[in-house]
């Protein structure tokens, strides 16, 4: 009986080994457009086998589809076509061969960044009319002795026991592509970083890909951004900003000068995306214009401000000042309780526990206590002080948000601002799914490497994503890349020496995603590339 063909070529083969094509075919095209190896070989001009813009493309990749440490990225690259597609001797793909690339790459780190976020900008049309500004920090595992970035800060990561760095990071509104980023000390105040970020952005304008643009943008941030410092900066570089101001009494006299009645006849056509609980509909913003002329070392500029009411912000006001109004008073009622018994006939323990009652307590000024008597002879009277509140329920649900921006409406200041989100979703994305904490690096320079790296996995997310927008298919990075993992292709060995590798079937969404962004075929990426 004759052997069928299948039997024939189990027979005929020595070796079959299963290599992960995953989202290459829709990541490589991308750091290709970005021209990421020449830019980098461009700076760091290297005769070794394996060149610095290589390592890169290599890290990146990594960064991208399986975050690994450095000691196992050579093996990921084995495991996936990504090394014979580079034509790469794995052996060489050793922890310290990256480590002396992060090291390699550290002088040219700065100008390498801005010329493909430039070269990105100009490759994708990327609209630079509104950018966002945050700051988020990165957790590190080790001592870090003598780092100039470690540091024990605030920290978003609810890690205080841990030193961080911070990063601050710019992305465009439209597109929430990252445009600029900053390495921080872990204990840096962020009320000190708007300024030195508003003169990046103006020397980023000036770059020959940006400044034919003639675009004046409006840089958009937190209240750690609205500083007079700030605001003075933003008019030095010719910028336009927008934020939130921090609570003080200038700010709330503004917000106080909104009467209910005039807030109730300007409402915003803004609308949140998100879904309301029946129990919960939603409410319109509303918002009215006042000046706010801001004064710094001198010079004032006669600037505005929108007094916003959100419906939402005005509960959770109410609620937080009810939790903890009830909380002080049932504390003052317990320790007047006391009063005369044990340690609480001596009146200086008594007015400590007051004061440790109304340490940092919003709603401390909100009630009167008066202590009186001697030892063993104490009394406590408190009540609600109602002109206070009254005060504090005229500020409920409204806050300031200050501009120079003369050309913006209520509606496009209010829809600007509540797009903050998406410099915070790409700070979640390069924590996330990208994986930068922690960090295990005790090397500053390797630490601003990996962090470079982990920007430009960003940066390819975010063209990823824009083009996917634009071909008209409404995936995120995370569902395509997650999509292409089980792409893989096969290596088969035969008695005779020869080798044959065969890509698996291509399954419809990853032909979809494909054919959509007009990518060649995964084939391509079966054998050496050109180059």
């Amino acid at each position: 009986m004759m052997d069928t063909w299948a039997e024939r070529v189990a027979g005929a083969t020595v070796r079959s080994l299963p290599r992960q094509v995953g989202a290459v075919p829709v990541l490589y095209p991308l750091l290709a457009a970005l021209r990421v190896r020449e830019t980098i070989n461009a700076l760091r001009f290297s005769r070794a086998d394996i060149d610095l813009g290589r390592l890169v493309e290599v890290l990146t990749l990594n960064r991208l589809m399986s975050p690994q440490p450095l000691y196992r990225v050579g093996q990921w690259a084995a495991q996936t076509v990504v090394a014979s597609m580079f034509g790469l001797d794995v052996q060489k793909l050793y922890d310290q061969r990256f480590g002396r690339g992060l090291d390699e790459l550290h002088p040219f780190l700065g100008e390498a960044w801005v010329a493909l976020a430039a070269g990105a900008v100009r490759q994708e049309g990327v609209d630079l009319s509104v950018v966002h500004w945050d700051t988020t920090s990165v957790y590190l595992e080790g001592q870090y002795e003598d780092s100039e970035w470690a540091a024990y800060g605030h920290s978003s990561d609810g890690r205080s026991d841990k030193k961080q760095v911070k990063v601050g990071l710019d992305a465009t509104s439209r597109e929430r592509m990252p445009l600029l980023y900053r390495l921080l000390n872990g204990g840096t105040a962020d009320i000190t970083t708007p300024v030195p970020n508003l003169a990046a952005i103006a020397a980023f304008l000036r770059r020959p890909e940006c400044a034919r643009l003639a675009v004046r943008p409006l840089v958009v941030g937190d209240c750690k951004m609205v500083t007079p410092a700030a605001v003075a900066a933003a008019h030095r570089h010719h910028l336009y900003y927008l934020g939130p101001w921090q609570s003080s009494s200038v700010v709330h006299d503004v917000i106080r000068s909104v009467s209910e009645a005039e807030l109730a006849a300007h409402e915003l056509n803004y609308r949140p995306q998100r879904h309301f609980a029946a129990d919960h509909p939603f409410v319109p913003y509303r918002g009215v214009w006042r000046p706010f002329p801001v004064t710094y070392e001198g010079q004032t500029y006669h600037d505005r401000g929108l007094v916003v009411w959100s419906a939402g912000k005005q509960r959770l006001d109410e609620e937080k000042r009810k939790f903890h109004l009830k909380r002080l008073l049932n504390r003052l009622e317990e320790i007047g309780g006391y009063l005369n018994r044990g340690r609480y006939i001596r009146r200086e323990y008594a007015a400590h526990q007051i004061a440790l009652a109304q340490r940092g307590n919003p709603a401390k000024g909100l009630v009167q206590v008066a202590l009186q008597g001697r030892d063993r002879h104490l009394s406590l009277t408190f009540r609600i002080d109602r002109e206070a509140l009254a005060q504090t329920q005229a500020l409920d649900g409204r806050y300031l948000l200050g501009t120079n921006a003369a050309h913006l409406s209520a509606h496009e200041t209010l829809t600007y601002f509540k797009a903050q989100d998406g410099v915070e979703k790409r700070n979640r994305d390069l924590k996330g799914p990208l994986r930068v904490r922690p960090l295990y690096l005790h090397s500053d320079q390797r630490i601003e490497g990996l962090v470079f790296i982990n920007l430009l996995a960003l940066l390819v997310r975010a063209i990823l994503e824009l083009r996917c927008r634009r071909a008209g298919l409404h995936d995120t990075a995370d569902q395509i890349l997650g999509a292409f993992t089980s792409l893989y292709a096969t290596d088969q060995v035969f008695v005779d020496g020869s080798r044959l590798t065969q890509l698996g079937e291509l399954s419809s969404s990853q032909q979809r995603v494909l054919e959509a962004l007009h990518f060649p075929s995964p084939t391509r990426y079966l054998r050496p590339l050109p180059g």
